[in-house]
């Protein structure tokens, strides 16, 4: 599941926003009941007449002088633009009010007996404040970690996360579903359909399948092959051969050779089959060869959907520092991270990265069990150093600034290639100490896994419901568990059973 460059609710607003608003709302960036009224407030908020500032130091001082740290992170504060304070249960009858679906709420809070009500339930939940909250496994970033770290208890955490997603439901349920439409529509647009670009030098040919469309519709993950400079790159997998002979009888281009980035069923499973039909001669990597020599035996899932791949035949070749077309050599740099043995093509003169799963969008959640994050790290930062204006994933999505690329909706994302890799490595280095710190303090994986998807971020429950969707139905094979265990990988097994883990529930120990 990919998702690009998603807006956080945590992000810090400028001056002129904060200078705008007429209600500005000072809350807890760490408690993930404040989050999830946040998340509900930016919702109906569609004049925004609110701005809302996590707290932190200097935004207090910036706000109002009269602002106390210690008070704030016990309630809720909301400065009016006359300068009125509104602290807690009222903050929160002050907000209802403003919209036109809660404004009976805002009235009755401000009633006996209701408003004697909102205060005793919000002054237990202030009073439990650090039990609550949020800080643990290296989240809590605003004051008083120590305490936090001493005082919060896992129950409470647990009640506090579960409330917060439960206050956020119906967003994540319309996130979901928007989602879904979204996928829809991409899929119906590119269904049998081919890019042709750079005056044909790239192609991208769009793969189906009947049980493979169930992907990119349930998950939005498209199946691609891609054709440059005469070479074809990752020609999809044996239930996709279909669909990729009807675009080779259409496009005749004349394929010279025939390359795989990495050995995931969906780009090899079709390697012997267009060698043999076109001739072409066959390029992997070393440690790709052998992994094709035999190919392990896919979990069972993977297997019926996507399809088995065949065991690699002779002849093949195993490709070295460059590999050369009719109009110059492509630069191989290995990238290992996705899976170890993945390898991208750069084109140094039309500054083209075909970068198969090596960038698949800033974001991600649900990865494959083979991923090791912290190779991956390294491998993007290599590719930092190359001179991109076109980046091309290996499941269709092209990232460029380039005018000779025209619109694609969907497909084509208007961002310099360089700022998306940098976003995916600051989103993976945060993951990382996170990750590090949870097992510092000795957390369970469940907690550990949470605090890197806190409901303050919107790409934890916009992606909540399909993220959790390829959980159950991958038995848990792709999930945000794995997502935790591609940081402390430290074996060797490039297709590790998960299932049990993600049946029961239970928790593997930490691996370092």
């Amino acid at each position: 599941m990919r998702e690009d460059a998603v807006a956080e609710i945590s992000e810090e607003p400028d001056e002129k926003q904060v200078a705008r608003a007429a209600y500005r709302v000072l809350y807890d960036g760490q408690c993930e009941i404040c989050q999830a009224c946040v998340s509900w407030l930016k919702t109906l908020d569609h004049e925004n007449k609110t701005i809302c500032l996590p707290i932190s130091t200097e935004m207090l001082s910036t706000v109002d002088s009269r602002l106390r740290m210690d008070d704030c992170l016990q309630q809720l504060h909301v400065v009016t633009s006359d300068g009125e304070i509104h602290v807690g249960w009222d903050a929160v009858a002050c907000l209802a009010r403003l919209f036109p679906s809660t404004w009976l709420i805002g009235v009755l809070g401000q009633r006996f007996p209701f408003r004697h009500a909102g205060r005793l339930l919000y002054g237990f939940v202030a009073k439990n404040r650090y039990s609550l909250s949020k800080c643990r496994g290296g989240a809590c970033r605003v004051a008083k970690p120590e305490a936090v770290r001493r005082q919060a208890r896992l129950g409470a955490f647990w009640s506090c996360y579960t409330l917060g997603f439960f206050i956020r439901l119906p967003l994540v349920l319309w996130a979901g579903i928007k989602a879904a439409a979204q996928r829809t529509s991409i899929f119906v647009r590119t269904y049998h359909k081919r890019l042709d670009l750079l005056n044909g030098k790239l192609t991208i040919l769009f793969l189906n399948g009947m049980l493979p469309n169930t992907v990119p519709l349930l998950f939005g993950e498209l199946f691609t092959a891609v054709l440059y400079d005469d070479i074809a790159i990752d020609p999809g997998s044996p239930k996709m051969r279909r669909s990729l002979a009807r675009h080779l009888h259409r496009v005749k281009a004349k394929i010279t050779k025939i390359i795989a980035t990495h050995a995931h069923e969906e780009h090899i499973g079709n390697l012997n089959w267009l060698s043999e039909v076109t001739g072409a001669p066959i390029y992997v990597s070393e440690m790709t060869a052998r992994f094709l020599t035999p190919f392990k035996k896919l979990p069972w899932v993977r297997a019926t959907i996507i399809g088995q791949p065949p065991n690699l035949k002779q002849p093949f070749y195993l490709l070295g520092e460059t590999v050369e077309t009719e109009s110059g050599p492509l630069q191989v740099i290995a990238t290992p991270g996705h899976c170890d043995d993945h390898i991208v093509l750069y084109d140094p003169k039309e500054k083209v990265l075909l970068a198969g799963d090596a960038f698949m969008g800033s974001y991600f959640a649900t990865p494959n069990p083979d991923v090791d994050s912290r190779k991956w790290l390294v491998s993007l930062e290599r590719l930092m150093e190359l001179d991109v204006e076109i980046l091309v994933e290996g499941h269709g999505h092209i990232h460029t600034l380039r005018a000779d690329i025209p619109d694609f909706p969907g497909m084509v994302i208007r961002q310099d290639p360089k700022v998306a890799i940098s976003q995916k490595l600051d989103y993976l280095r945060w993951l990382r100490e996170q990750i590090d710190v949870g097992f510092q303090e000795r957390l369970p994986v469940r907690v550990i896994e949470a605090s890197c998807f806190p409901w303050g971020r919107r790409s934890s429950w916009e992606s909540c419901a399909t993220d959790e969707c390829i959980r159950l139905l991958s038995l848990g094979h792709f999930s945000r568990t794995e997502l935790v265990r591609s940081f402390v990988r430290t074996n060797d097994d490039q297709l590790p059973t998960v299932y049990e883990v993600r049946i029961s529930g239970g928790d593997w120990p930490p691996c370092h």
